[in-house]
């Protein structure tokens, strides 16, 4: 199958299902909106609790001198293909609809709290890089695929 013919089955497969894509992806925004907020609404206490473990993350970071590339790989694929396995398992009973729900907004939470946090501990400049560097280019490919996984459950 051409590339082109399985771009017109992703095309018409979103706008066959359109309504499950929006509510699903408003379901993720939401949850970015969340962690945010509660970021936004923290104590001194806790804030200074988060800036303590990131700059102890950091400073491990710097002082391992090889990473094994492999086994991070390897540890991130397997992590990712477990939660689309419970997201298919989860979406295929209607009970299960909640929770396939549940997991999409738990995931949109878990990234606006991180991208929050970076943004707060860091500054605007150096967080927005930090950013782009460590969280962007994973989450092109993940977050559609997440939608996506969600919208084919439903």
């Amino acid at each position: 199958m051409n590339t082109k013919k399985r771009l017109n089955i992703i095309i018409q497969h979103i706008k066959n299902n359109s309504r499950e894509y929006i509510i699903v992806t408003l379901i993720f925004v939401i949850g970015i909106f969340l962690g945010v907020m509660f970021i936004n609404n923290s104590k001194d206490a806790q804030i200074m609790e988060i800036t303590s473990y990131l700059d102890n993350f950091i400073q491990k970071f710097k002082s391992i001198g090889n990473l094994d590339y492999i086994t991070l790989l390897r540890t991130s694929i397997l992590q990712n293909i477990v939660l689309a396995i419970t997201l298919w398992f989860f979406g295929t009973t209607v009970i299960g609809i909640p929770i396939v729900f549940g997991i999409i907004l738990y995931r949109g939470f878990c990234l606006g709290y991180t991208i929050s946090t970076v943004i707060s501990i860091m500054g605007i400049g150096k967080g927005i890089i930090f950013i782009f560097i460590s969280l962007f280019l994973q989450n092109i490919i993940f977050i559609p695929s997440i939608i996506a996984i969600g919208v084919s459950r439903i």
